[in-house]
């Protein structure tokens, strides 16, 4: 199908009256633009010459056979009816900018040289300004297929967009389920508007936290079971090596939000058993554990409700903890595996502590949903876990280190502060 011939077939159906209904030329274009990309001219030559010389027969068609053709066409698609007038007026005010660039137009390119037929445009006028269009509307998927065969990791700006949309598809189908229901309650002459479209929005946002927390927060675990197998077992220097930068974890994947610090480092098998041997309590978490609503309903009665996700290059805590509290307070750590030190051969994990301290609504990995929010103070909670580490651990060892820069209460660019000092604990089972 993606050989000239048939790159050449498409384009040519895709400019066509009549086939362009159902055949979309998208694929063919953006085919010729990967193509090209390995040096292979013959697609884009293919699906210029079929673009053209779809454009051309629907041009001699619309001169020839006319208006009573043009009812035919309608009788038999009557989804062409509205593109038709819609061009049919167009072609009347802006013939000129119409021809130009009706491929950057939607539906109206189905039909604008079948129009200009009809209308009687001077056929060399068409062929001029027609071929300069066919260059612009299959020169935007060429473009879009040679950049996608780099790859889009190569484009971080794109990646990123990606990301962001992909991330963002509930509160993005939140706010156009809203939207929706406002436009058509003004033409409708609603009573009560406002109050109709805040119970849809509210409706929906609750409906977009249902599917991210209990239907798809599992997914990315999944997806990602090659990378975090990578991760876990990539040589690390040392500590040291760490990069500052990289010692932040955020409540989502793509980078539109605020980081959250992290500020303990531990060297050892696991820290779960630390984390039991100081009385800590094991917590569940969406992406790692089947949360089901009973089971939530259940974790609440206990005090203990799961854990919202932070990711840290690009992967969600690999295990949670926290100290017994309430539902609003509570001391509670998250663990990722950095790799393994080259040196000693232990695992190294860094783990974000903090403390909530009550509520909040709050923009969460794509969606807004009420969190517990965060104490701005991050040390205090780090160096009140090194005095339970002394205090029911006397052997172990630990060490406060500078390895990220300090960052001052007031910041505006981050939703804490800290010394820029990280609690390193090692722990073998020699040091008890």
């Amino acid at each position: 199908m993606f050989e000239p011939l048939g790159m050449f077939i498409g384009a040519l159906l895709d400019a066509l009256i009549g086939p362009n209904l159902f055949v979309p030329g998208e694929p063919f274009l953006i085919a010729a633009g990967y193509q090209l990309h390995q040096g292979i001219f013959a697609g884009l030559i293919a699906v210029l010459a079929g673009g053209w010389l779809g454009d051309q027969l629907s041009y001699s068609l619309g001169k020839k056979l006319g208006a009573r053709s043009l009812r035919r066409l309608t009788q038999w698609q009557p989804k062409t009816r509205r593109p038709i007038a819609r061009s049919r007026k167009l072609m009347s005010k802006k013939g000129t900018y119409v021809l130009l660039f009706a491929r950057l137009l939607g539906p109206v390119a189905w039909v604008v040289p079948f129009i200009a037929g009809v209308h009687k445009v001077e056929w060399r006028r068409f062929t001029l300004l027609s071929s300069i269009g066919l260059v612009l509307g299959v020169g935007q998927f060429v473009v879009w297929g040679y950049l996608l065969s780099y790859g889009i990791e190569a484009f971080p700006a794109l990646n990123q967009a990606a990301l962001f949309v992909g991330e963002h598809l509930y509160s993005l189908m939140v706010l156009a389920a809203t939207l929706a229901i406002f436009v058509w309650g003004v033409k409708r002459q609603w009573s009560r508007l406002y109050l109709k479209t805040a119970l849809v929005f509210t409706l929906s946002a609750l409906v977009a936290n249902y599917i991210h927390f209990f239907w798809r927060a599992d997914d990315i675990v999944k997806e990602q079971a090659s990378v975090e197998y990578e991760m876990r077992n990539r040589a690390i220097a040392g500590i040291e090596t760490i990069s500052p930068s990289s010692l932040k974890a955020y409540p989502g994947r793509s980078l539109v939000f605020d980081a959250q610090a992290m500020n303990i480092v531990f060297k050892g098998e696991s820290p779960k058993v630390i984390m039991e041997q100081l009385g800590w309590i094991e917590n569940q978490t969406f992406s790692r554990n089947d949360i089901q609503w009973t089971d939530y309903l259940q974790l609440l009665k206990d005090a203990t409700p799961p854990v919202s996700d932070l990711y840290w290059q690009d992967r969600p805590q690999e295990m949670a903890f926290q100290l017994p509290g309430n539902l609003t307070h509570r001391s509670h750590i998250r663990w990722w595996q950095a790799g393994v030190d080259e040196v000693t051969g232990l695992k190294v994990w860094v783990g974000a502590l903090s403390y909530d301290n009550g509520l909040t609504l709050t923009p969460y990995s794509g969606i807004v949903t009420v969190l517990h929010s965060i104490d701005p103070d991050v040390d205090k909670e780090r160096d009140r876990l090194a005095e339970q580490l002394v205090q029911f651990i006397p052997n172990i060892i630990t060490e406060l280190k500078a390895l990220k820069s300090p960052v001052e209460e007031g910041d505006e660019e981050h939703d804490y502060f800290t010394d820029g000092q990280v609690l390193v604990i090692n722990y073998q089972s020699s040091s008890i």
